[in-house]
This record gives C-alpha cells, sequence and structure tokens, in this order.
C-alpha cells in the first residue's frame, strides 16, 4: 500500500486524514471526551492546591517591578530582570513542587530564588540609579520616595528574603509532608 492510500478501515495510511491519533488531544490540559458512553479523559493532572497562589506570589511583584523601573528609567534592562526574575521562579516552583513535600521547604527554596533575584535588581539599579531616580521624579512626583532607588534598599530586602528562606528550609527539616 502506498502512502496516503486508504486502509481497510477507510482511513489513510501514512498521510493526514484530517482527525488527531488516537489518545491525541489539546496540549493545554483540557479535558478529551471519550468514546460513547465512558467518562472524559483528563489530559494533563489538575495544578495541585496552592500551586496557582504561590506562582502569582512569586511572579506578579517581580514583574510590575520591573517594568515600572524599566518605564521610569528607559531602559529595557530592567525589564528583562523581570522576565528572567519570573521564568526561573516559575521553573524552580515547578521543579520544587514536584520534588518537596513540606509547604515551609517550598517556601524557602521560593524565598532563596526571590532573594537572588533581588540582589540582581540592586544590581541594576546600583548601575542605574541616577536615570532611575530622574525618571521617578519626573514621573510618580506625587509618590516620590528616594529610598525606592537606592540599591540598598533592595540589598536588604535581597537580604530578608535569602535569610527567610534559610530559615524556612532549616526549620521546614522536620515538618510532616
Amino acid at each position: 500500500m502506498t502512502a496516503g492510500a486508504a486502509a481497510p478501515g477507510g482511513t489513510a495510511v501514512g498521510g493526514s486524514s484530517g482527525s488527531p491519533p488516537p489518545g491525541a488531544g489539546p496540549a493545554d490540559g483540557r479535558q478529551q471526551p471519550g468514546p460513547a458512553g465512558e467518562p472524559a479523559v483528563l489530559l494533563l493532572p489538575p495544578a495541585p492546591r496552592g500551586w496557582r497562589a504561590a506562582l502569582a506570589a512569586g511572579v506578579f511583584p517581580p514583574m510590575l517591578l520591573g517594568f515600572t523601573a524599566s518605564a521610569l528609567a528607559n531602559r529595557l534592562v530592567f525589564a528583562g530582570w523581570a522576565l528572567a526574575a519570573a521564568i526561573g521562579y516559575t521553573l524552580l516552583l515547578r521543579g520544587i513542587w514536584a520534588r518537596e513535600g513540606r509547604p515551609r521547604r517550598r517556601a524557602g527554596w521560593a524565598a532563596l530564588w526571590l532573594g537572588l533575584a533581588f540582589a540582581a535588581f540592586a544590581g541594576l539599579v546600583l548601575r542605574h540609579h541616577e536615570i532611575l531616580d530622574l525618571g521617578y521624579r519626573a514621573l510618580l512626583w506625587p509618590v516620590y520616595a528616594a529610598a525606592l532607588t537606592r540599591p540598598l534598599t533592595w540589598w536588604v530586602v535581597a537580604a530578608v528574603l535569602a535569610v527567610g528562606g534559610g530559615l524556612l528550609l532549616a526549620t521546614g527539616r522536620h515538618e510532616a509532608p
């Protein structure tokens, strides 16, 4: 039989019949209806309890901070930092959720990552301090706080997150999964 020729069941062999192969379905985790009389099959497992909240809590603050700083300083590097911090957090969260059954230890690893990310942000603020401060004063003068454009502020945030993450990891060792 040649490619594209009809097989005894009426479907093309080696060609595209326009329908997905058996068992294939949408890649977004939606349910695919089963054969007549059978319940639908869930293609991807549902997200564990608390996963979406943890994802939002770790992704939105760096994204908001990075894109705001990018707009104020007119420097794309802040937006790049936000994307790197959010993608790294998402990948880390996925990995620790699969391997760590203890909530404190998961929170500890997440806090350590965010501490590292905010240390990198402090480095960016150190390098682009003047333009960030000027943009902040020009565009958000009613709510201007000089501390937000100082690298020391972000070093302190990074240190607090790192110390908190370390404490959560240390105290989570004996926590029941």
